[in-house]
C-alpha cells in the first residue's frame, strides 16, 4: 500500500513536469505617436508620424461611419494621401503589427487625427520670403541665402532673382529646399543685388522678396586669408579660409604658424602639415593646389596643448592673415 501511494507521487509529478506551460502573451509593440497631418490640399494629404513597429511596417487605419477600416499597410513613419475629397473630413489612426518569431504583439493604436480637406483647389499664395543674406563673398562670387518661408499647404519651390539694368529677372529656379545658392562669374568691387519669390503646387506666388545687395571683395596683389581659431582648452581648433582675390591663377600656397613643441595635432584636413620645432606648416593637398580667380579653399586642423598656448602668427605665403 505505501509503494502505491509512492508510484502515485511519482507519477504525478511526472505528469506535472511533461504538462505544457501555459502560454504567454506576447509583450506589445510601442504605440505610435505624433502623428500629423501636413499639406493638406483640397485633393491630398501627408501623414507623418513616429513608428513604434520593426521590421514589417505600421498599418493606417480610417474611421468610416464609426468603424476603423484598413487604409494602408506597410507604412514607415510617412503616407501620401492621394485622390481625397474636397471639403471632407478625414480620421485616421496607425498601429504597429505583431512580429512574428519576436514575440511581440500588436502595439496599441496611435490617438486619432482629423483633419478637413480645402473646399476647393488652393489659391493662396505663399508667405513673402524675408531679405536674402551673402556669405562666402569673393571677389567673383556670392552664396544667397533666405529663410525658407511658409504657405497654406505647401511652398514646392523659389524663384532666385538678380537685378539686372534695372529689371529684375530670374536666374535660377529651385526646389523648397534650395534656399542657398552659390552664384559665379561676378565682377570684383560690383554690387549685387537678390531676392526671392516662393510658389506652391498649384503656382500660387509670394510676392519678391525685400531686396538683398551685396558688394564683392576688390582685387588685391596677392591672396588673402581669415582665420578662425576655436579655443576650448587644453583643446582648439584652427580653420583656414584662403581666397584668392588676385586677378590670376594660384598655383600653390603655404600657410606658416607658429605652435608651441608641445603641442599635439590630432588631425589636419585640406592641407598637408608639417612642423619644425615651434613652427608649423601647411601645404596643399592634391586637389586644392590650384586656386582660380575668387576661389577659395579652407585647410585647417586641430589639437591640444598644455599649459595652454594655441597657435598663432598665422601667415599666407609670407603675408600676415587676419583673424575672423
Amino acid at each position: 500500500m505505501k509503494l502505491r501511494l509512492v508510484l502515485g507521487a511519482g507519477v504525478g509529478v511526472a505528469a506535472m513536469l511533461l504538462a505544457p506551460l501555459p502560454a504567454l502573451a506576447d509583450e506589445p509593440l510601442p504605440q505610435p505617436t505624433n502623428l500629423h497631418a501636413l499639406h493638406v490640399s483640397d485633393t491630398a494629404a501627408d501623414l507623418d508620424w513616429l513608428s513604434g513597429g520593426v521590421a514589417y511596417g505600421d498599418v493606417v487605419q480610417r474611421n468610416v461611419n464609426g468603424s476603423w477600416q484598413t487604409y494602408a499597410t506597410g507604412a514607415f513613419g510617412f503616407l501620401a494621401l492621394t485622390n481625397l475629397t474636397p471639403g471632407t473630413t478625414y480620421t485616421f489612426r496607425v498601429y504597429s503589427p505583431a512580429v512574428p518569431g519576436l514575440e511581440q504583439g500588436a502595439s496599441p493604436p496611435s490617438a486619432p487625427l482629423s483633419f478637413t480637406t480645402l473646399s476647393g483647389p488652393d489659391a493662396v499664395p505663399p508667405e513673402k520670403p524675408r531679405v536674402p543674406t551673402f556669405s562666402s563673398v569673393t571677389t567673383t562670387v556670392a552664396t544667397v541665402f533666405w529663410p525658407q518661408t511658409t504657405d497654406n499647404v505647401r511652398v514646392t519651390g523659389y524663384h532666385l532673382q538678380q537685378l539686372i539694368g534695372g529689371v529684375w529677372t530670374t536666374i535660377r529656379t529651385v526646389g523648397e529646399g534650395g534656399n542657398f545658392q552659390t552664384v559665379y562669374g561676378l565682377t570684383a568691387s560690383t554690387s549685387y543685388s537678390f531676392a526671392a519669390i516662393a510658389f506652391d503646387a498649384r503656382g500660387n506666388t509670394s510676392p519678391r522678396s525685400d531686396p538683398g545687395t551685396v558688394t564683392t571683395l576688390a582685387l588685391t596683389p596677392t591672396p588673402t586669408c581669415r582665420v578662425q581659431l576655436i579655443s576650448f582648452a587644453p583643446g582648439f581648433t584652427v580653420t583656414v579660409t584662403i581666397t584668392n582675390t588676385t586677378a590670376a591663377t594660384l598655383n600653390g600656397w603655404t600657410v606658416r604658424f607658429t605652435v608651441p613643441a608641445a603641442a599635439v595635432i590630432n588631425y589636419s584636413f585640406n592641407g598637408v602639415l608639417t612642423r619644425d620645432g615651434s613652427t608649423g606648416t601647411v601645404t596643399p593637398q592634391f586637389y586644392n593646389t590650384t586656386i582660380g580667380p575668387g576661389g577659395q579653399t579652407y585647410p585647417g586642423f586641430s589639437g591640444t596643448v598644455s599649459p595652454f598656448t594655441p597657435p598663432s602668427a598665422f601667415t599666407l605665403n609670407g603675408v600676415p592673415c587676419v583673424a575672423g
